[in-house]
């Protein structure tokens, strides 16, 4: 019985744990191929391609990491359907360094970030919902 149920507890942690998030739905995930760590965020901004005023989201994502973005994290956007009827989203990529040094408000203003990405629902579903980073 011991074996057993060191069995069932081994199988139970090696299980990838995502489908625990009945509650959201993915939108996309971010891939950071880089040799810095990086901060995210994403909202439908446009057609302003500075980073947004305040932000909901702001991830960190490490050297060689992934993460999830999800539907309910993004600001205006609690599904699908602004995607889905030809809204962009907007992803900004900064540096974590730079996050940790100055304000918002410094990095909206002098536009410090790594790499924008611009994407509708098309897009991402031609993308196979993957942001790669670099």
């Amino acid at each position: 019985m011991f074996i057993l149920i060191c069995f069932v507890t081994l199988i139970f942690w090696s299980c990838d744990f995502e489908w625990l998030a009945t509650n959201k739905e993915t939108i996309f995930r971010v891939y950071n191929n880089s040799a810095q760590t990086i901060v995210v965020t994403a909202e439908h901004i446009l057609p302003d391609t500075l980073l947004p005023k305040k932000t909901n989201l702001l991830e960190t994502i490490k050297i060689n990491q992934n993460r999830i973005i999800y539907s309910s994290e993004v600001e205006g956007n609690g599904d699908f359907r602004r995607m889905k009827n030809g809204d962009r989203l907007t992803l900004f990529v900064l540096s974590k360094d730079s996050v940790d040094k100055h304000s918002w408000e410094y990095l909206r203003e002098n536009n410090v970030i790594l790499k924008r990405y611009e994407f509708n629902w098309k897009e991402l579903q031609m993308m196979g919902g993957n942001v790669n980073f670099p």
